[in-house]
């Protein structure tokens, strides 16, 4: 199966290619733009867009969203080095795959210092499942990228490459698993939360330190506890503001291996926590008081949507709120929800206070996980009344053969007794209050209408924990024995600091059918390639180790593959 594209027969074209040739030999076609670009781009002296490049997202049949940002200094948190309130960027979009690489669209935008500088174009009128070259100028600067629009409505894709990540935090390792990701040719990248992280780990971790003495079986077997230090980043314990958040995404955009997989395919992004504040739930903080976590979280949305490709036309502003969640069809091969679980979710089950929203508790410490209602005598949400809605209609609408919901924290209720927090092994049910475990009746409500809908093949693809899974989706997560409704992959980190959690599924760990298989000791990315009859997921490791500086010097390599074919959801090794 050729896994950069949707169907077969497409030509490969190399990164080298069109770099050097899409737009070289059409030089001219540029020639309008650069004249009024020449105006406003004049006083700048060197080029604006290699500190940050370019991205492209959010895919459909006819249009793709544009992406740049500029910047010259990243010291400066109001006009990044910039002389100017704003300036006008070109674009263009080219064709690959016909003769000539025609132009398919361009035009102007603005890049102002009111939105960081950052530049969203919502290219249109494109062909379906075609590769396209587009380009931003400024003066005597450009900046290039490749990208794709999805397969046709109606369609039956032969095959879908894509791939999937989250947690990206620099301090504890290399994030070398973009680059690798990109190299694996999808079509394009889910990026499932916490693409930053709002604070250094310095006030949780001495970097200097060994790690700390652990109950036997509980040895940091993973290389991702080595206390090392990767990014030189701005050292505030946590940002705060839209000037903070903003030089936080562009110290994180400055990596060329991020650069590298934005460049080469589409992403397709939600958010988790690490984006705003650690574990916080709605306008709930974890440990601010809530007026000025509020305006925090503002500013955290308002960077975020300014540096993200997403579509933004298409995303409606409420109460402060911008939606993010959305769907994608890739044909009727594949429905692609993309689901927010923090915007509208209650807080976490038995909160202490404003501080350690999230903890593990056991069911008779917490009744509450259980519960309908919460203390503050509210129902207990974790999507909120409207997104609940918007995805009942997305699977009672829905004609594809594989309907995936792709979302931040994991589905699967996980029985944490054998977590090596704790000295020795619990004896009860212990659930983190932080994921679905901790939601469960809002779980439930999910899991039903995946019932009462018969939304064909469903999978769930998640992140967070920093350990890749495979789990399965319980119709009774009490009941080990009950049937599974879906199932689960989650992807361990790109960069972010490891745990073994290999006792979650040692035997009386309470996760008997729950988890299939798991790898904890490793950095790394998931890749789905789907055909009508099946959905292999293929988790791949960073080796010999992410902590080394050189993408060179490593590689990806499986650490395990599953398959789950249509009209069945038990995932089976491959």
């Amino acid at each position: 199966m050729s896994g950069s594209h949707f169907g077969a027969g497409r030509t490969r074209i190399s990164r080298r290619e069109l770099l050097h040739g899409a737009f070289a030999a059409a030089a001219a076609g540029m020639v309008a733009p650069a004249r009024s670009l020449a105006a406003t781009g004049a006083g700048v002296k060197s080029d604006p867009f290699q500190m940050l490049g370019a991205a492209s997202g959010d895919p459909l049949p006819d249009g793709v969203v544009l992406w740049c940002r500029l910047a010259l200094d990243l010291e400066d948190g109001k006009r990044w080095g910039l002389a100017e309130d704003a300036y006008t960027v070109g674009w263009e979009i080219r064709d690959l795959e016909r003769s000539g690489r025609p132009i398919a669209a361009k035009g102007n935008a603005i890049a102002s210092a009111e939105k960081g500088y950052a530049v969203h174009v919502e290219a249109t009128g494109l062909q379906p499942a075609t590769r396209y070259a587009y380009r931003f100028t400024l003066g005597d600067y450009a900046t290039e990228g490749v990208t794709r629009t999805a397969p046709a409505a109606g369609s039956m894709p032969d095959n879908l490459r894509f791939a999937f990540c989250s947690c990206a935090e620099y301090e504890f390792a290399f994030p070398h698993a973009y680059e690798l990701m990109a190299r694996d040719e999808p079509a394009f990248i889910v990026h499932l939360g916490d693409y930053i992280y709002e604070k250094t780990y310095d006030e949780f971790y001495r970097f200097d330190a060994p790690p700390p003495a652990r109950r036997p079986g509980c040895e940091n077997l993973s290389e991702g506890q080595k206390r090392a230090r990767f990014l030189k980043y701005d050292r505030t314990a946590k940002v705060k503001t839209l000037s903070q958040f903003r030089r936080r995404y562009a110290e994180y955009k400055s990596d060329p291996r991020l650069q590298y997989a934005h460049r080469t395919c589409p992403f397709i992004v939600t958010w988790d926590d690490h984006e705003v504040e650690n574990d916080y739930a709605a306008d709930f903080s974890e440990v601010r008081e809530a007026e000025d976590f509020v305006a925090t979280r503002i500013a955290a949305y308002r960077a975020y949507f300014e540096n993200m490709p997403v579509r933004l036309s298409v995303l409606p502003v409420v109460a402060k709120r911008r939606q993010l969640y959305r769907s994608f069809d890739f044909g009727n091969l594949l429905r692609l929800n993309m689901l927010d679980e923090r915007q509208y979710r209650s807080d976490q089950a038995c909160a202490k206070g404003l501080r350690g929203n999230a903890r593990t508790l056991s069911l008779g410490e917490c009744p509450e996980i259980e519960s309908m209602i919460g203390a503050d005598g509210t129902a207990r949400e974790m999507l909120g009344r409207e997104q609940s809605r918007w995805l009942e209609r997305q699977f009672d609408t829905s004609k594809a053969v594989w309907n995936v919901l792709a979302q931040g924290v994991m589905m699967a209720a996980i029985d944490s007794r054998a977590d090596c927090n704790w000295k020795e092994p619990r004896t009860e049910t212990m659930i983190w209050t932080d994921g679905w475990g901790g939601y469960t009746v809002a779980r439930q409500r999910v899991v039903d209408l995946m019932e009462k809908h018969r939304a064909k093949n469903p999978i769930v693809l998640s992140g967070d924990v920093h350990s890749h899974f495979v789990t399965r989706v319980l119709k009774d997560w009490k009941d080990q024995n009950s049937a599974c409704i879906a199932p689960e992959f989650t992807t361990t980190a790109i960069s972010s600091f490891l745990r073994n959690l290999e006792p979650w599924a040692a035997p009386g760990g309470g996760n008997a059918r729950t988890i299939v298989d798991l790898d904890s000791r490793h950095h790394g990315y998931v890749v789905c390639d789907v055909t009508e009859e099946s959905f292999d997921v293929t988790a791949k490791r960073i080796t010999p180790s992410a902590i080394l500086p050189d993408t060179a010097s490593v590689r990806s390599e499986t650490s395990y593959a599953y398959r789950v074919t249509a009209g069945d959801p038990e995932p089976r090794k491959i």
